[in-house]
């Protein structure tokens, strides 16, 4: 089956790093690959337009085409929380974490307004899927996000999905405490590591507080041929040359 991969980045800001155990990726020929020369050319003038940092087309674990820094590490943004529920799924894996934890059974709270009783009730599963009906000021938001905030204790946990920061930064708060482990180092040497990515380093990652919670943001920094490479991760069911990564499950 062919598998693709789009791997486009936005200019945000540079951060320079390496890798001892980089696996640079292969190329393949495009027409050989069954895909159309031109189509990929207008495809090219078409990114143009967009300014990306750089365009990546990945077949099967191959370079079909690639435009642009493809080793210019940017802010990816909400793309943080992927890479830190690929780090779950390993911690749950070894027995640091209980999916069906709650933030009481953990000891998770918040600067006041505090979490309420029925707000503690929420699981880990229920803040990995957005459901946690936690609606607190969070670390990193954007004004869209804070504007449209439901109200506290307008739906229980589990029982409503909205997308937010809150949940997500949280979880890195459980991540560290329950495995005793830096989320930037943790990515760096169970996953970066051994799936051989080029560029990025622990150095690429920061923690950003802000008064309102004290569950830190973590933005992470990618490069378009790293992002690509966790994408083909994923594609592969979690497996890297034949190792098991990720849990499949």
């Amino acid at each position: 089956m062919r598998r693709i991969i789009f791997a486009i980045a936005a200019i945000i800001f540079l951060s320079i790093a390496g890798n001892a155990g980089a696996q640079p990726w292969q190329n393949a020929d495009p027409a050989s690959a069954g895909w159309s020369v031109e189509r990929l050319k207008a495809a090219q003038d078409y990114a143009a337009t967009l300014k990306p940092t750089a365009v990546m087309v990945v077949q099967d674990g191959k370079v079909i085409a690639s435009w642009g820094d493809v080793s210019r590490e940017v802010n990816v943004a909400s793309v943080r929380k992927s890479l830190l529920s690929a780090l779950y799924g390993i911690a749950v894996a070894e027995g640091h974490i209980d999916l069906g934890s709650t933030l009481a059974d953990l000891g998770i709270d918040d600067k006041p307004p505090a979490l309420t009783a029925a707000e503690k009730q929420a699981t880990v599963r229920d803040l990995l899927m957005a459901r946690s009906g936690l609606y607190h000021p969070a670390a990193y938001e954007t004004g869209d996000m804070r504007r449209n905030r439901p109200e506290r204790g307008s739906h229980a946990p589990g029982t409503f999905c909205w997308y937010n920061n809150w949940d997500f930064n949280a979880l890195g708060t459980i991540y560290q405490q329950q495995t005793g482990e830096d989320i930037f180092q943790s990515f760096a040497q169970r996953i970066a590591a051994p799936i051989g990515m080029e560029d990025f380093s622990a150095r690429d990652g920061r923690y950003i507080a802000e008064r309102q919670s004290e569950h830190p943001a973590y933005p992470f920094s990618l490069s378009a041929r790293d992002a690509a490479r966790f994408g083909q991760l994923f594609l592969d069911g979690g497996r890297w040359n034949g190792r098991q990564i990720i849990p499949a499950s």
